[in-house]
């Protein structure tokens, strides 16, 4: 019921802020605009505004709507004909259009900014350990470093300095970075190779580099259980404590990981605590690709004490927050677009497409972190429903605009017996994308 909820908090907000990009720059273009929708279907309340436009909250929230004049679409009083849509000159219907998504980038900007005034939690970049023959062994980074910037931007926490690193990584090169050495701030230069963000590689960024970030105790207690996979099968539940495997005691989250990567296929017995009762519970572990062990289950990291040494807080002035923000929403738009082409080529999974079910779980558990988790998960959503609108399938944004660069180019618009006859495609193309979303979505609750 509480992922159900913030789904809808999440399809209202972003729904609201993509079609009120529509309705502004169409009210500014002079065309009358007669609903604004949120959500399809009967409606749950309306109101008719000042302006002539119905507001409307519908019973279906999985998208909304603008309407405007359009001779298209049903008859247009005459002192409304210099309002309708279709009579406005092309640069204005593309402006329109196009508003949608770019309010939905803007909102994602606007998001990060707010994150990054506000400030996140983290942990401070110091090195635990550095593998030999890697770019960090080579640079003679040692243990202990404390990374305090990546090419003279400051790096708080290791968050911040994965970005700094990620942005080095889209195109390969060396970075200059600045680390503490017992009190000493000493530069050193780091070799980093291009890193494909949207292929599944076994190894990560830092461990690429060679880089093993400075370890927290963290105590085993279950967070998050993925549905039907093995530790939803076994009985685990979020809040269970780890006592157990197989009457080896654990002490902490990292020693349960251990366990479970090293015995992928293997019927183990676990005890954990819930309630203040001990319950015994057999988890197989599944296997992945490289055939390490895997239950599908998230660690409760609330429940553990970290030092204030190690703690950091990431957070810019008001207006390098706006830099910030621009980078983190172009970063994550070229991850996506990388992941959408990758699907089109094969060499990424058409599964890791979600629907409604998955974007539900995700704001659920997003929401459970905290109001910066939330408005962080908000951003990346909407960047993901901007870049789709863009895409040119009919009846989609990126469609028209496909529609009106074949108008600007041909120097008149195709037929409109012609442009229903596409739109009928996208809507079937729509319609399949649906389904696949869907079906992803069950195959992933139920198994």
């Amino acid at each position: 019921m509480q992922s159900l909820l913030f789904l809808i908090v999440t399809l209202a907000i972003l729904v609201v802020v993509h079609e009120f990009g529509h309705f502004w720059v169409a009210r500014r273009c002079g065309v009358k605009v007669l609903k604004f929708s949120v959500g399809f279907g009967k409606p749950l309340w309306s109101r008719l505004g000042k302006d002539g436009t119905e507001y409307i909250v519908a019973a279906i929230p999985l998208g909304g709507y603008v309407k405007m004049v359009d001779e298209r679409e049903g008859d247009v009083a005459d002192e409304d004909l210099d309002k309708a849509f279709n009579r406005k000159p092309l640069r204005a219907r593309v402006a329109i259009v196009a508003a949608g998504p770019i309010a939905n980038l803007l909102f994602a900007v606007i998001a990060y900014w707010f994150i990054f005034v506000l400030g996140t939690s983290g942990l401070r970049p110091i090195i635990e350990e550095v593998t030999p023959n890697t770019p960090a062994a080579y640079a003679q980074f040692l243990s202990g470093d404390e990374v305090k910037a990546v090419n003279g931007r400051a790096t708080s926490t290791w968050s911040s300095t994965y970005r700094a690193l990620a942005r080095v990584a889209e195109t390969g090169g060396v970075a200059d970075v600045t680390v503490n050495v017992g009190g000493v701030e000493v530069l050193r230069q780091l070799k980093v190779d291009h890193y494909d963000f949207s292929s599944s590689q076994s190894a990560s960024l830092l461990q690429q580099l060679g880089i093993v970030p400075v370890r927290i105790t963290l105590r085993p207690v279950i967070g998050t259980v993925v549905k039907n996979n093995a530790a939803d099968k076994s009985g685990l539940i979020a809040g269970d404590i780890i006592v157990s495997v197989d009457d080896s005691p654990i002490e902490s989250w990292r020693q349960f990981v251990a366990i479970i990567q090293s015995n992928p296929n293997t019927l183990l017995t676990v005890i954990v605590e819930r309630d203040g009762e001990n319950k015994n519970l057999l988890l197989t572990p599944s296997s992945s690709e490289n055939e390490v062990g895997k239950i599908g289950a998230g660690v409760d990291s609330r429940h553990s004490v970290i030092s204030k040494e190690l703690q950091a807080v990431e957070r810019y002035g008001w207006g390098e927050a706006v830099g910030k923000a621009c980078y983190e929403t172009w970063f994550f738009s070229i991850a996506t677009l990388k992941s959408l082409a990758g699907m089109l080529t094969g060499e990424v999974s058409s599964k890791n497409i979600g629907g409604p079910i998955t974007i539900a779980q995700f704001a659920g558990s997003s929401a459970d972190r905290g109001l910066i988790s939330f408005i962080s998960f908000l951003a990346m959503i909407s960047i993901s429903l901007g870049l789709l609108n863009l895409l040119p399938i009919p009846i989609l944004d990126g469609g028209h605009l496909a529609l009106y660069l074949i108008e600007w180019l041909k120097g008149s618009p195709l037929s409109d017996k012609l442009q229903f006859q596409i739109q009928k495609v996208g809507i079937i193309l729509l319609l399949m994308l649906m389904f696949l979303a869907f079906f992803n979505d069950l195959s992933r609750l139920f198994g």
